[in-house]
């Protein structure tokens, strides 16, 4: 799980390299640029001026855009190895790249998405948010009847526990420690 968030804020920062947008930061489960949380106020408000006076919209829509074809990418890797190979190490990257889709459905369903990338991308690309979260579901969905017809579930539970642990180690001692 680590590599996927990795990867994926990588992605987001490099996107904020490539378009110029001041002072870019990288750190272990955050990207971000300088004013970015004004520019999404002002955003969210209903404010382009003020955001565009922060930073171009579309880029920053770009840079988020980026972040969620990374995280994909890696998912469809991982299933490509697991449908493949039968490979466990696929099953496990398919499934910890892929979970932060549910994770971001979640969200929907609970009526609080506007800080996830698919909503900034909805805001500033004008692209329907709901069809960005229904792809990842469908490829976590994919995900999860592949290593279910794969894998035993005692090897399944420990994926999950593997995932999870990997990245309670990663928020709370390793990435701190390595990216601040």
């Amino acid at each position: 799980m680590p590599a996927t968030i990795l990867v994926h804020e990588a992605a987001h920062y490099l996107g904020y390299i490539a378009f110029g947008l001041p002072n870019p930061t990288l750190a272990y489960a955050f990207s971000g640029f300088e004013g970015m949380q004004s520019f999404w106020q002002a955003l969210n408000s209903g404010d382009t001026e003020a955001a565009r006076a922060i930073a171009p919209i579309v880029p920053v829509g770009i840079t988020a855009l980026l972040g969620v074809l990374a995280t994909l990418a890696m998912g469809m890797l991982g299933i490509w190895a697991l449908s493949a190979r039968d490979s466990l190490v696929g099953g496990a990257l398919a499934f910890t790249a892929l979970f932060r889709s549910g994770a971001i459905a979640l969200l929907y369903v609970a009526g609080n998405p506007e800080n996830s990338d698919e909503a900034h991308i909805a805001i500033t690309l004008g692209w329907p948010d709901v069809l960005l979260v229904i792809a990842g579901v469908l490829a976590l969905t994919l995900t999860g009847w592949l290593l279910y017809k794969r894998f035993d579930w005692k090897v399944l539970m420990g994926v999950a526990l593997g995932s999870g642990a990997s990245l309670a180690a990663w928020m709370t001692k390793i990435g701190p420690m390595m990216l601040p």
